[in-house]
């Protein structure tokens, strides 16, 4: 039996720091008629118009899908028979998916700076590249000049997205040259709405296809489809949340390297943090909830920052309860 995503529920009082959640939009955006929308199957025309305007892409290139997990599910089941050559650490998903569809692992770790180990990666078995910029659970972007050797190598090369906006990455022009190229992109994180589950695949129109003949019917809801076109279209203030989040985090883990603990350098709005042992017990008794990676990153917890509230709540919980 393949592993099971584990989370934690049940919020009550905690500062989740722990989900990667991004800064929510505004209220009235959010706002609208359900009744429109439940009493009726979805339509995706809105939604792919919207995202092809936002991102600058043709709608055939465009499948939309069940959150970012389904989109990797989909590419894997599509490009990974021959196996997937994965980066670690990565997002657990990964591995889970191509588990459960019976697919070879090539696992390559990242270098000492958490970055990619290229020549190690090229050279590794598999029919699928499966990238992610910034990478999570470390942070890290993957530069375009470290990305061309693997679309030039010929290979489908899926690159995940989920977090591009934190870094103000945007690989989609890299579309039109490379048909082996695959994007996967999400209105959780840049957007705020994980709980919409609405996510987006970009490739070249005949991979686009393919997809679409492999996805459920109505894979991604009617309310997702409605709310996630309006926020693609109307959501001017996005970028600036974002900012606003990678700053927070910025100046968290500043202040946390001057308290002496070792960090990783970041391109996003979370970072890997040496806590010392013990401290994610404290934390969680301080009412923060932070990822633990000791078992796959050791001595390193992952810490979320969604705003300044949340980080001075982290710095103070953190460093006032320091044995």
């Amino acid at each position: 039996m393949s592993a099971v995503y584990a989370t934690r529920e049940g919020r009550g009082a905690f500062v989740r720091m722990d989900f990667n959640e991004g800064p929510p939009p505004p209220p009235e955006l959010l706002a609208m008629d359900l009744r429109a929308c439940l009493s009726l199957y979805p339509e995706y025309g809105g939604l792919k118009a919207a995202a092809a305007a936002a991102w600058g892409v043709e709608a055939e290139r465009i499948v939309p899908v069940n959150g970012a997990d389904e989109g990797i599910s989909l590419v894997l089941r599509l490009l990974g028979a021959g196996g997937l050559v994965l980066p670690v650490p990565a997002f657990s998903m990964y591995r889970i998916y191509a588990e459960q569809l019976g697919l070879a692992v090539a696992a390559v770790d990242l270098d000492a700076a958490f970055d990619l180990d290229v020549a190690a990666t090229l050279g590794a078995p598999g029919s699928l590249v499966a990238l992610t910029s910034p990478n999570n659970p470390t942070g890290r972007a993957v530069p375009e000049a470290t990305l061309l050797p693997f679309l030039e190598q010929g290979r489908p090369v899926l690159l995940d997205e989920t977090y591009g906006p934190y870094c103000g990455q945007d690989f989609a022009p890299l579309l039109a040259r490379w048909p082996n190229l695959v994007l996967l992109r999400t209105l959780s994180k840049a957007y705020g709405v994980p709980g919409l589950r609405c996510g987006f695949v970009l490739a070249s129109a005949d991979v686009a296809g393919r997809l679409d003949a492999l996805r459920s019917p109505f894979n991604v809801n009617a309310v997702a489809a409605a709310l996630g076109a309006r926020l693609l279209a109307e959501d001017t203030g996005f970028r600036a949340r974002v900012a606003e989040a990678v700053a927070a985090r910025r100046g968290l883990q500043g202040r946390l390297e001057e308290a002496g603990v070792r960090t990783v350098p970041s391109d996003a709005h979370f970072f890997l943090a040496d806590l010392g042992p013990g401290a994610v017990e404290r934390l969680r008794a301080r009412n923060i909830l932070v990822r633990d990676l000791s078992a796959t990153v050791p001595g390193m917890t992952r810490i979320s920052v969604a705003s300044e509230t949340e980080a001075r709540l982290f710095e103070n919980a953190y460093l006032g309860g320091r044995p």
